[in-house]
């Protein structure tokens, strides 16, 4: 009995930090609920995995084209394409997808070159506790079919962005 009250305590003591230190990660938001751009890129992923495709989406290749990015969504383009890169990797029986640049020659059929350009859409709307940016997120993927002739897909996503979480998040990308 001696024996379980000087292993018992230390043992209670380690269950019980244990338990609170679980606890404290507990009131963590989510980065997709905080994070708009990967939200944005979720979003995109789930539009583009919903295009009819043939040969099935697996087996295609994306080649992601630096995106595009309105100065004043205070958002940086790296951020759009890495959540771009995450969503579409994410996808089940998703594309492969490769970093690309606009300036490199020819692709073949199965690959398609992304480009995005995420813009303001109109201008800011002012709340009462808030204020929301309204977007505009173009994604034009072409393919080439032929030596002279090339297939091209434009999707578009529409919506806002809370201007504080963005600020937010410039901030902590910026932040040493």
């Amino acid at each position: 009995m001696q024996r379980l009250m000087r292993w018992g305590r230390p043992l209670v003591v380690a269950l019980l930090l244990g338990l609170l230190a679980g606890c404290m990660g507990l009131d963590r938001v989510p980065r997709a609920e905080r994070d708009p751009i990967y939200g944005l890129g979720q979003s995109a992923a789930r539009l583009i995995a919903e295009q009819h495709w043939s040969p099935p989406l697996v087996q295609q290749v994306l080649l992601l084209a630096p995106p595009e990015v309105d100065a004043t969504l205070d958002t940086q383009p790296g951020a759009l394409n890495e959540a771009l890169t995450r969503a579409l990797l994410s996808l089940q029986d998703g594309p492969q997808v490769l970093n690309w640049s606009k300036d490199r020659p020819g692709i073949a059929s199965n690959q398609w070159r992304l480009e995005a350009q995420l813009e303001a859409n109109g201008v800011p709307l002012m709340l009462s506790d808030r204020t929301l940016q309204s977007y505009q997120l173009t994604l034009t993927l072409v393919r080439s079919t032929s030596a002279e002739r090339n297939e091209t897909r434009e999707l578009m996503l529409s919506g806002a962005f809370d201007q504080a979480a963005l600020e937010a998040l410039a901030h902590t990308r910026t932040a040493p």
